[in-house]
């Protein structure tokens, strides 16, 4: 281990490792309402996949560290990166590693809504054919919902204890039971009731001004490549809400087209991610709920094999 991280003396409780797109802000916002829990500001601090080379120093900022209060961040695409199981076992060996789950299939459309609202400043009105566009371009939206090659490393490395599975489906359908579990993987109160419990979170959303928005992303973008005006910005994430009111000026509740993957993925894409899903099922053990089922191809009249 670098000096950047051999010095360490002080490791967060738990991180929160993804899925993306899995109600993980929803997550974190009730983990931060709790009195013995303290999260990381901003919520998605990326140190071991995007931000490693800054050192410990760097990623202990984003914490206050108050006496008696768990500490805990969540970065969803940590599950995606190919050495931040590593990297956390080597510096954070006792941490707890809490993890949101989503139908991979309902995961990867989100995804690639997500994507086309940046893409095209909007998606209510867009076909089946601009998300497979997308999807045809970037593998990242089915290799994300492909959750046993992401446990993969962490399995490696962590004792299967250590690390809390949940699932997307129960914030709609038991919100409170959900939170009080995930409260309890952590060794906190958990009778403690969070408020906005059916607060839906990271709705699928339009920009209002699309080319306001890009301006501001751009200089961002810009901004993020100088050390100055980059420590300046995430000062600002780390103590102000001023990023959150941005996003909520530049957007609006635009709803969404009526697709599901098998409308936008290819019969191969599918596949991928229901083997996955059966490894998921069959080798890693994991009691996925019984709604994940492997949907048919767009144009087939037929159930796949492995489903």
């Amino acid at each position: 281990m670098s000096d950047l991280h051999s010095r360490r003396t002080w490791s967060p409780t738990f991180i929160g490792i993804g899925a993306e797109k899995a109600a993980t802000t929803w997550v974190w916002n009730k983990l931060d309402q709790h009195p013995a829990v303290e999260m990381s500001q901003p919520k998605e601090v990326n140190y071991f996949n995007e931000q490693f080379d800054r050192g410990s120093a760097w990623y202990e900022k984003h914490f206050r560290r108050t006496p008696g209060c768990v500490q805990g961040e969540i970065s969803p695409l940590y599950l995606d990166h190919p050495e931040a199981a590593q990297r956390i076992a080597e510096c954070c060996p006792d941490v707890r590693l809490l993890v949101m789950l989503r139908n991979p299939f309902d995961r990867a459309l989100s995804h690639l809504m997500h994507e086309a609202q940046n893409e095209y400043g909007g998606v209510a009105d867009l076909t089946a054919e601009h998300f497979r566009v997308l999807a045809d371009r970037d593998e990242r939206f089915v290799r994300r919902s492909c959750y046993a090659a992401g446990l993969d490393g962490f399995l490696k490395h962590f004792r299967r204890d250590r690390i809390g599975l949940f699932f997307y489906e129960d914030v709609a359908e038991r919100p409170l039971d959900l939170i009080q579990r995930v409260y309890r993987f952590l060794a906190v109160d958990d009778s403690f009731v969070p408020d906005g419990l059916q607060t839906a979170m990271n709705r699928s959303e339009e920009y209002r001004y699309v080319t306001l928005y890009r301006a501001v992303a751009k200089v961002s973008q810009t901004a993020k490549s100088f050390p100055v005006t980059r420590n300046l910005l995430e000062w600002i994430h780390r103590r102000t809400t001023l990023r959150e009111q941005a996003f909520a000026f530049l957007t609006k509740d635009g709803g969404r087209p009526k697709l599901t993957a098998a409308d936008v993925l290819t019969a191969e894409q599918l596949q991928t991610i229901a083997s996955d899903l059966r490894r998921l099922r069959q080798e890693l053990r994991v009691a996925v709920p019984s709604s994940w089922n492997v949907p048919r191809p767009s144009g087939s009249s037929h159930e796949f094999a492995y489903a």
